[in-house]
Protein backbone atom coordinates (compact mmCIF):
# COMPACT_ATOMS: atom_id res chain seq x y z
CA UNK A 1 0.00 0.00 0.00
CA UNK A 2 1.34 3.43 -0.97
CA UNK A 3 0.34 5.28 2.24
CA UNK A 4 1.93 8.64 1.35
CA UNK A 5 -0.20 8.84 -1.79
CA UNK A 6 -3.39 7.98 0.13
CA UNK A 7 -2.91 10.52 2.92
CA UNK A 8 -4.32 13.50 0.97
CA UNK A 9 -7.42 11.50 0.04
CA UNK A 10 -7.93 10.37 3.65
CA UNK A 11 -7.62 13.94 4.91
CA UNK A 12 -10.19 15.16 2.40
CA UNK A 13 -12.65 12.46 3.43
CA UNK A 14 -12.18 13.23 7.14
CA UNK A 15 -12.60 16.95 6.55
CA UNK A 16 -15.83 16.40 4.62
CA UNK A 17 -17.17 14.17 7.39
CA UNK A 18 -16.50 16.82 10.05
CA UNK A 19 -18.00 19.74 8.19
CA UNK A 20 -21.35 20.95 9.51
CA UNK A 21 -24.24 21.31 7.08
CA UNK A 22 -24.97 24.90 6.15
CA UNK A 23 -27.39 26.71 8.43
CA UNK A 24 -30.95 26.72 7.12
CA UNK A 25 -32.44 30.06 6.33
CA UNK A 26 -35.80 30.71 7.96
CA UNK A 27 -38.67 29.78 5.67
CA UNK A 28 -39.87 33.36 5.72
CA UNK A 29 -38.92 36.30 7.89
CA UNK A 30 -41.30 38.98 9.08
CA UNK A 31 -41.37 41.94 6.70
CA UNK A 32 -40.65 45.33 8.31
CA UNK A 33 -43.47 46.53 10.53
CA UNK A 34 -44.88 43.04 11.04
CA UNK A 35 -44.46 40.21 13.54
CA UNK A 36 -44.90 36.47 13.08
CA UNK A 37 -47.93 34.91 14.77
CA UNK A 38 -48.05 31.11 14.75
CA UNK A 39 -50.99 29.07 16.00
CA UNK A 40 -51.06 25.40 15.13
CA UNK A 41 -49.38 24.77 11.76
CA UNK A 42 -50.16 28.24 10.39
CA UNK A 43 -47.97 31.34 10.40
CA UNK A 44 -48.92 34.94 9.70
CA UNK A 45 -46.90 38.14 9.21
CA UNK A 46 -49.33 40.57 10.87
CA UNK A 47 -48.69 44.33 11.07
CA UNK A 48 -47.67 45.04 14.66
CA UNK A 49 -50.35 47.66 15.27
CA UNK A 50 -53.01 44.93 15.07
CA UNK A 51 -51.55 43.15 18.09
CA UNK A 52 -52.99 44.00 21.49
CA UNK A 53 -49.59 45.18 22.73
CA UNK A 54 -48.74 46.77 19.35
CA UNK A 55 -45.47 44.85 19.43
CA UNK A 56 -46.09 41.21 18.56
CA UNK A 57 -47.70 37.95 19.70
CA UNK A 58 -47.73 36.86 23.32
CA UNK A 59 -45.78 33.70 24.23
CA UNK A 60 -48.88 31.68 25.10
CA UNK A 61 -50.99 29.71 22.64
CA UNK A 62 -53.49 32.44 21.89
CA UNK A 63 -53.60 35.26 19.39
CA UNK A 64 -54.70 38.68 20.65
CA UNK A 65 -55.64 41.41 18.18
CA UNK A 66 -57.51 44.72 18.24
CA UNK A 67 -59.35 46.49 15.40
CA UNK A 68 -61.12 49.83 15.38
CA UNK A 69 -64.67 50.37 14.23
CA UNK A 70 -66.16 51.37 11.91
CA UNK A 71 -63.41 50.64 9.35
CA UNK A 72 -62.01 47.68 11.32
CA UNK A 73 -58.41 48.61 10.75
CA UNK A 74 -55.49 48.73 13.22
CA UNK A 75 -55.05 51.32 15.94
CA UNK A 76 -52.66 54.20 15.29
CA UNK A 77 -49.07 53.54 16.34
CA UNK A 78 -48.53 53.97 20.12
CA UNK A 79 -52.30 54.01 20.71
CA UNK A 80 -51.90 51.48 23.52
CA UNK A 81 -50.22 54.08 25.73
CA UNK A 82 -51.46 57.27 24.04
CA UNK A 83 -54.93 56.50 22.65
CA UNK A 84 -56.46 59.00 20.28
CA UNK A 85 -59.66 56.98 19.75
CA UNK A 86 -62.72 56.30 21.87
CA UNK A 87 -62.66 52.96 23.74
CA UNK A 88 -66.04 51.91 22.30
CA UNK A 89 -64.49 51.76 18.84
CA UNK A 90 -62.38 48.75 19.81
CA UNK A 91 -63.10 45.16 18.85
CA UNK A 92 -60.95 42.79 20.89
CA UNK A 93 -60.15 39.43 19.28
CA UNK A 94 -58.70 36.31 20.89
CA UNK A 95 -58.20 33.20 18.79
CA UNK A 96 -57.06 29.66 19.50
CA UNK A 97 -56.05 26.59 17.52
CA UNK A 98 -58.39 23.66 18.22
CA UNK A 99 -57.09 20.13 17.72
CA UNK A 100 -58.58 18.12 20.60
CA UNK A 101 -62.15 18.14 19.31
CA UNK A 102 -63.73 18.80 15.89
CA UNK A 103 -63.94 22.54 15.29
CA UNK A 104 -67.73 22.42 14.93
CA UNK A 105 -67.97 21.03 18.46
CA UNK A 106 -66.69 24.31 19.90
CA UNK A 107 -69.88 26.28 19.32
CA UNK A 108 -72.08 23.27 20.06
CA UNK A 109 -70.45 22.98 23.47
CA UNK A 110 -70.60 26.71 24.12
CA UNK A 111 -74.37 26.69 23.66
CA UNK A 112 -75.26 23.47 25.46
CA UNK A 113 -74.86 21.51 28.66
CA UNK A 114 -72.75 18.91 26.87
CA UNK A 115 -71.71 17.27 30.14
CA UNK A 116 -74.02 16.29 32.98
CA UNK A 117 -73.35 16.47 36.71
CA UNK A 118 -76.49 14.74 37.94
CA UNK A 119 -77.57 17.96 39.67
CA UNK A 120 -81.05 18.88 38.43
CA UNK A 121 -80.48 22.58 39.12
CA UNK A 122 -77.15 22.78 37.29
CA UNK A 123 -78.05 20.49 34.39
CA UNK A 124 -81.37 22.13 33.50
CA UNK A 125 -80.61 25.83 33.58
CA UNK A 126 -82.62 27.16 30.60
CA UNK A 127 -80.44 30.27 30.40
CA UNK A 128 -77.36 28.22 29.45
CA UNK A 129 -78.73 25.89 26.77
CA UNK A 130 -79.74 26.79 23.24
CA UNK A 131 -82.06 23.76 23.11
CA UNK A 132 -84.10 25.34 25.93
CA UNK A 133 -84.22 28.78 24.28
CA UNK A 134 -86.86 28.96 21.52
CA UNK A 135 -86.30 31.29 18.58
CA UNK A 136 -87.92 34.66 19.28
CA UNK A 137 -87.15 37.04 16.41
CA UNK A 138 -84.78 37.94 13.59
CA UNK A 139 -82.40 40.88 14.03
CA UNK A 140 -79.48 41.97 11.81
CA UNK A 141 -79.39 38.55 10.14
CA UNK A 142 -79.29 36.81 13.53
CA UNK A 143 -81.90 34.78 15.38
CA UNK A 144 -82.45 35.81 18.97
CA UNK A 145 -83.24 32.88 21.25
CA UNK A 146 -85.03 33.81 24.46
CA UNK A 147 -85.41 31.81 27.65
CA UNK A 148 -88.73 29.98 27.90
CA UNK A 149 -90.60 31.63 30.83
CA UNK A 150 -92.16 28.33 31.90
CA UNK A 151 -88.78 26.59 32.03
CA UNK A 152 -87.31 29.57 33.84
CA UNK A 153 -89.98 29.40 36.53
CA UNK A 154 -89.23 25.68 36.98
CA UNK A 155 -85.54 26.56 37.30
CA UNK A 156 -86.34 29.10 40.02
CA UNK A 157 -88.29 26.46 41.93
CA UNK A 158 -85.33 24.07 41.72
CA UNK A 159 -83.13 26.84 43.12
CA UNK A 160 -85.51 27.38 46.02
CA UNK A 161 -85.56 23.64 46.71
CA UNK A 162 -81.76 23.50 46.68
CA UNK A 163 -80.75 26.80 48.30
CA UNK A 164 -83.90 27.87 50.12
CA UNK A 165 -84.32 30.97 47.94
CA UNK A 166 -83.98 32.36 44.44
CA UNK A 167 -81.35 35.02 43.94
CA UNK A 168 -81.22 37.05 40.73
CA UNK A 169 -77.57 38.02 40.45
CA UNK A 170 -78.00 39.90 37.17
CA UNK A 171 -80.96 42.05 38.10
CA UNK A 172 -82.53 41.24 34.74
CA UNK A 173 -84.29 37.97 35.41
CA UNK A 174 -83.66 35.62 32.54
CA UNK A 175 -80.09 36.64 31.85
CA UNK A 176 -78.18 37.55 28.71
CA UNK A 177 -79.57 37.77 25.20
CA UNK A 178 -78.40 35.01 22.85
CA UNK A 179 -78.07 35.48 19.09
CA UNK A 180 -77.35 32.65 16.66
CA UNK A 181 -76.33 32.44 12.99
CA UNK A 182 -76.14 29.20 11.00
CA UNK A 183 -74.52 28.39 7.67
CA UNK A 184 -76.25 26.95 4.60
CA UNK A 185 -75.83 23.43 6.00
CA UNK A 186 -77.54 24.36 9.25
CA UNK A 187 -74.34 24.26 11.30
CA UNK A 188 -73.71 26.85 14.00
CA UNK A 189 -71.69 29.66 12.46
CA UNK A 190 -71.84 32.37 15.13
CA UNK A 191 -72.89 32.62 18.77
CA UNK A 192 -73.24 36.10 20.26
CA UNK A 193 -74.11 36.72 23.88
CA UNK A 194 -75.01 40.30 24.81
CA UNK A 195 -76.03 42.02 28.01
CA UNK A 196 -79.79 41.72 28.46
CA UNK A 197 -81.80 44.13 26.33
CA UNK A 198 -83.61 45.22 29.51
CA UNK A 199 -80.32 46.66 30.76
CA UNK A 200 -80.12 50.39 30.05
CA UNK A 201 -77.14 51.17 27.84
CA UNK A 202 -74.87 54.04 28.72
CA UNK A 203 -73.87 54.41 25.08
CA UNK A 204 -75.73 55.31 21.90
CA UNK A 205 -74.35 55.29 18.35
CA UNK A 206 -76.14 56.62 15.29
CA UNK A 207 -73.69 55.29 12.72
CA UNK A 208 -71.63 58.47 12.79
CA UNK A 209 -71.00 59.46 16.39
CA UNK A 210 -71.37 58.24 19.96
CA UNK A 211 -73.49 59.77 22.68
CA UNK A 212 -73.47 58.97 26.38
CA UNK A 213 -76.68 58.49 28.36
CA UNK A 214 -77.44 58.75 32.05
CA UNK A 215 -76.78 55.04 32.56
CA UNK A 216 -73.39 54.30 34.09
CA UNK A 217 -72.88 50.97 32.31
CA UNK A 218 -71.95 50.35 28.69
CA UNK A 219 -73.63 47.17 27.45
CA UNK A 220 -71.35 44.71 25.66
CA UNK A 221 -71.41 41.60 23.49
CA UNK A 222 -69.23 38.49 23.45
CA UNK A 223 -69.09 36.99 19.98
CA UNK A 224 -67.85 33.46 19.21
CA UNK A 225 -67.21 32.19 15.67
CA UNK A 226 -64.89 29.72 13.95
CA UNK A 227 -62.42 29.48 11.08
CA UNK A 228 -63.08 25.99 9.73
CA UNK A 229 -60.20 25.79 7.27
CA UNK A 230 -57.62 26.59 9.97
CA UNK A 231 -59.52 25.07 12.92
CA UNK A 232 -59.53 28.33 14.89
CA UNK A 233 -62.00 29.37 17.57
CA UNK A 234 -62.34 33.15 17.68
CA UNK A 235 -63.79 35.20 20.53
CA UNK A 236 -64.43 38.90 19.98
CA UNK A 237 -65.91 41.49 22.31
CA UNK A 238 -67.30 44.95 21.64
CA UNK A 239 -69.96 47.48 22.67
CA UNK A 240 -73.53 46.26 22.17
CA UNK A 241 -74.35 49.26 19.95
CA UNK A 242 -72.22 47.57 17.28
CA UNK A 243 -74.14 44.27 17.20
CA UNK A 244 -75.45 45.13 13.72
CA UNK A 245 -71.86 44.97 12.42
CA UNK A 246 -71.29 41.39 13.53
CA UNK A 247 -70.76 40.12 9.96
CA UNK A 248 -68.22 42.85 9.23
CA UNK A 249 -66.42 41.99 12.46
CA UNK A 250 -66.10 38.36 11.35
CA UNK A 251 -65.14 39.23 7.77
CA UNK A 252 -62.40 41.65 8.86
CA UNK A 253 -60.75 38.95 10.95
CA UNK A 254 -60.86 36.34 8.18
CA UNK A 255 -59.55 38.84 5.62
CA UNK A 256 -56.62 39.79 7.85
CA UNK A 257 -55.53 36.16 8.24
CA UNK A 258 -56.02 35.44 4.53
CA UNK A 259 -53.89 38.42 3.52
CA UNK A 260 -51.05 37.79 6.00
CA UNK A 261 -50.71 33.99 5.98
CA UNK A 262 -47.21 32.76 5.16
CA UNK A 263 -47.71 28.99 5.17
Amino acid sequence: MNLPRLLPLICCLLLAACQQPPAREPASAAPPGTAIQQLGPYRFAIPVDYFHNQHGPSPDAVGSLVMLLPELGPRPTNALHHPSHLPWMEVQYSFYYVDKVPIDAVLERATSRWYQTGDAYEDNDPRAQLALRPAALQLHGLTRHDVDPVLFEQHKQRAIAKFGKWQDRTGYGMGDDWYIARDAQGRLRSFIKCDARQQPDGLLWDGQQYRLTDSKTTASCHHHFIDRKRSYHIHSSYARVHLAQWQEIEAAFHQLLDSTQLD
